[in-house]
């Protein structure tokens, strides 16, 4: 375990959700250093699936033209491989099998292919944009020490208009709470105004992992309020990190945390 005392001066939606999630996970993680005790699987096939697509909207962006698909799912198959091969075990259920995933990937590939053969090449501005802005205190206005940080996956513009898409592969289709509180399209949002973009479109393409996959396209939408609550959120939480506040939430994600044994001493 190596602990760390610089401050932070950054922080992500990811390690946002993290804190929001289990304080203590993201103590193990972001503060202490602590080695993880296993890869989950969902994160090491949503990092080889990022990077597939990532791969696809480079080409277009590069050439113009949309890759073939083969190319594409090599990409996953790499991806996926070097994480089974890995330092870290994944955690596979017991209905899992790291061959019947790979076969699982490629499936969505080409689900998502088929849903975009029929529209035009889209006009790739971005892929996995990097970014780091201002965040301040909706209350006092006071610019905070810390930068909002992040990777935004895609960005298309239809009609003159800028369109952050953000991919997930899931178990399930979203929610409609899930498409109207999360944090990420309200983060990009607020992100690409500090970056001169402008009002922009937010999109979430999320690809299912069900027996038959599909994709679901949902267009959504964030307003003042929301940036409100999230600017709220953020200080609450760099509060809370300033103070030391941490403590464990025991539930149902403490069997997929790759920190529990660190937090309990043993496994959940």
């Amino acid at each position: 375990m190596v602990a760390t005392s610089t401050p932070q001066l950054q922080i992500s939606v990811s390690q946002i959700k993290s804190y929001l999630k289990c304080p203590e996970s993201y103590r193990q993680k972001y503060v202490l250093g602590e080695t993880p005790a296993f890869l989950p699987t969902p994160f090491a096939f949503g990092a080889a699936f990022h990077a597939a697509l990532a791969a696809h909207f480079s080409a277009i962006r590069t050439t113009g033209s949309v890759p073939l698909l083969e190319n594409v799912q090599s990409v996953f198959v790499d991806e996926w491989t070097t994480a089974v091969r890995g330092p870290l075990p994944l955690q596979l259920d017991d209905e899992d099998d790291a061959g019947d995933l790979i076969d699982k990937g490629k499936t969505m590939l080409a689900v998502y292919y088929e849903h975009t053969a029929s529209q035009p090449i889209p006009f790739v501005e971005y892929v996995e944009k990097k970014f780091s802005v201002d965040l301040y205190d909706p209350d006092s206005g006071e610019i905070l020490e810390e930068k909002l940080t992040g990777i935004i996956d895609l960005v298309v513009r239809e009609e003159s208009h800028p369109i952050i898409v953000e991919h997930k592969s899931s178990a399930k289709k979203y929610s409609l709470d899930q498409l109207r509180y999360d944090i990420q399209p309200t983060a990009y949002a607020y992100a690409a105004e500090l970056l001169g973009w402008g009002e922009v479109g937010l999109r979430f393409n999320v690809v299912t992992k069900t027996k038959k996959p599909g994709i679901q396209v949902e267009d959504v939408i964030r307003d003042d309020q929301d940036t409100d609550d999230f600017l709220r959120t953020v200080v609450g939480i760099l509060r809370a990190i300033d103070a030391g506040a941490f403590f464990p939430v025991r539930g149902w994600q403490c069997r997929s945390c790759p920190f529990s044994h660190a937090c309990t001493g043993r496994s959940p």
